[in-house]
């Protein structure tokens, strides 16, 4: 009963936005800061109970996640001076890999290295770009991988030194693929 409760609810909030208002367009009053933040809120609340009743659902609707990313994407195009709005693009990036739509979450990762260059999560997002690069974009882009990679040592000295020395490895066998790359590195450990 539970789980129709909160896949009624996720239905509904999915056809209250999309309702027939007659503001359109220009019209529309610019939505408050609040008000966007509320519907983000109440929106990863409702995937939380999906979440949580997975095992009785199965899968959560990719509906409900376009949803969550089209509330995230309204705090961000009308609030993008805002430090939140960094916060929304990158909830926008990580559940694109989610949903396995990569081409999507690597260009909304772009998006926040460009335009937030002190975003507090920074040393993340060149990761996931690094490693997407690596290993989901068809064709692999070496070239990418190494540019993301090597801005993630550059930007970080302090970085742990066992994660560093394993970027650094992974750099220096870029020209193998990642399946490739784990096939060596299992290779080394059976000589072992």
């Amino acid at each position: 009963m539970k789980i129709k409760f909160v896949f009624g609810l996720t239905v509904l909030l999915i056809f209250a936005g999309c309702g027939n208002d007659k503001k359109n367009g220009n019209d529309a009053p610019k939505p408050s800061k609040e008000e966007l933040r509320g519907s983000i809120k109440q929106m990863e609340d409702s995937l939380k109970g999906l979440q949580a009743n997975l095992s009785e659902i199965k899968q959560i609707p990719n509906l409900t996640r376009i949803e969550l990313i089209n509330r995230l994407l309204a705090f961000y195009y009308n609030y993008p001076e805002d430090t939140y709005a960094a916060e929304c693009l990158d909830k926008v990036h990580m559940t694109y890999s989610g949903m396995n739509v990569h081409e999507k979450a690597v260009a909304y990762a772009d998006t926040l290295l460009e335009k937030y260059p002190k975003y507090v999560n920074r040393a993340m997002i060149l990761e996931s770009q690094g490693s997407s690069y690596d290993i989901f974009m068809q064709p692999r882009d070496s070239a990418k991988v190494r540019y993301f990679y090597q801005m993630l040592l550059n930007e970080n000295p302090s970085m742990d030194k066992d994660k560093r020395t394993g970027i650094k490895d992974r750099l220096k066998n870029n020209h193998l693929n990642f399946d490739q790359y784990i096939e060596k590195k299992m290779e080394e450990i059976a000589k072992k």
